[in-house]
């Protein structure tokens, strides 16, 4: 279970690290922002899906799993505010 918590902290590191690749215009910085939040949730989604194919070691274990996938998407929309809207359904 150390092994996954390490990986998904670097996948999701990785993912939120991604460098703007759009320039400075707003329009394009929005546009690399809703990129990165894409990215985002497939990096916790490929994390979540390998701790399921590894196992947690209990409930317990699967709940502070989501909760700390929550808060960490949770902080990548206070860096990025913008982005809020897309999980407006």
């Amino acid at each position: 279970m150390k092994t996954f918590a390490i990986a998904a902290a670097l996948m999701l590191s990785a993912a939120m690290a991604l460098p703007a690749f759009a320039g400075h215009d707003d329009a394009d910085q929005h546009a690399a922002d809703h990129s990165e939040h894409r990215a985002t949730h497939e990096a916790i989604n490929d994390a979540h899906e390998q701790a399921h194919e590894e196992g947690f070691s209990s409930r317990r274990a699967h709940r502070r799993y989501h909760h700390r996938a929550r808060h960490a998407h949770d902080d990548f929309h206070e860096d990025h505010p913008r982005t809020r809207h897309d999980h407006n359904y």
